[in-house]
């Protein structure tokens, strides 16, 4: 007689899975008011306060999908098993850390936000935009996908240069703001 062996699906559990739902829930809307056309800046005294705990947060998001795969019982098969070694280990690292300096800003701008003004960089203000973002500024210090604020007026991007100090206004925090307006500072 051969030994059969048996194929058991690990799972997280109900706990598990209403932890893992609260850490990317955030982090995935955020992302999705932000492709919304809501422009939302977090403070770059945030993004500098919050580094270190961002780190954490996506180093345990990143090995989570990794220590998962390796504790699946369940036989993967090769490219999937590829995909939660390498690929997901990057998502979680991207949405730990994304949840950290851009979820939780959001969310306080959201529930206890009131009319601020923060200042920031200007990296770029003439390049042409996308679909989704037309006449954009590029702000310094931001992390990728909301370092852009979208649909500025031309004669305010005809102003800026790269360099040059603004001050965006709109309801939020200290830790980050929902874009309304924007100045030059001299």
């Amino acid at each position: 007689m051969g030994s059969k062996e048996e194929s058991v699906k690990w799972s997280l559990g109900k706990p598990g899975r209403i932890l893992l739902t609260m850490l990317l829930l955030p982090a995935v809307l955020s992302i999705f008011v932000q492709i919304s056309g809501l422009n939302f800046l977090p403070s770059n005294e945030w993004i500098s306060k919050a580094a270190l705990p961002a780190l954490a947060v996506g180093v345990v998001s990143a090995a989570l999908p990794f220590w998962l795969t390796l504790k699946s019982r369940r036989e993967i098969d090769g490219v999937r098993k590829g995909f939660g070694l390498l690929i997901a280990p990057i998502a979680g690292y991207f949405f730990g850390k994304h949840l950290v300096i851009i979820a939780v800003p959001m969310l306080f701008a959201f529930i206890a936000g009131h009319l601020v003004e923060l200042s920031f960089t200007v990296v770029d203000a003439h390049e042409r935009g996308s679909k989704k973002c037309r006449s954009p500024v590029q702000v310094e210090g931001v992390p990728m996908l909301f370092d852009e604020i979208c649909w500025v007026p031309e004669n305010v991007r005809r102003e800026l240069g790269p360099g040059q100090r603004i001050a965006v206004s709109g309801r939020g925090t200290s830790r980050g703001v929902f874009v309304e307006s924007l100045r030059r500072v001299d």
